[in-house]
């Protein structure tokens, strides 16, 4: 039986500042002078979620820049062992000026 997308994706108990960063990282993504900017602070070395970022920068940037609503794009990350919530807990916050 296959699994059916939930009405909320992000769970029931949702948290807002990863919705901000999933809804406003999807935005800047696009452009790609923002999104160069993005990966330079996120990869700075004062940047503490660093290492972080480092080791889920695919699964992020793949989130970032798919075209997919969120319903199906959480069918595609827990095909891979993932899920939307879990990953956009992964989008590290943005400090001070990018």
């Amino acid at each position: 039986m296959g699994q059916e997308p939930s009405i909320n994706p992000l769970g029931r108990y949702a948290s807002y500042q990863d919705l901000a960063r999933l809804e406003y990282g999807r935005l800047l993504w696009k452009n790609p002078g923002t999104r160069d900017r993005l990966l330079r602070h996120w990869t700075s070395a004062s940047h503490p979620h660093r290492e972080r970022f480092v080791a889920k920068r695919a699964l992020v940037e793949e989130m970032l820049c798919s075209p997919l609503d969120y319903p199906s794009l959480d069918l595609k990350l827990r095909a891979q062992g993932e899920s939307l919530r879990s990953a956009a807990r992964e989008i590290p916050p943005v400090f001070g000026s990018i």
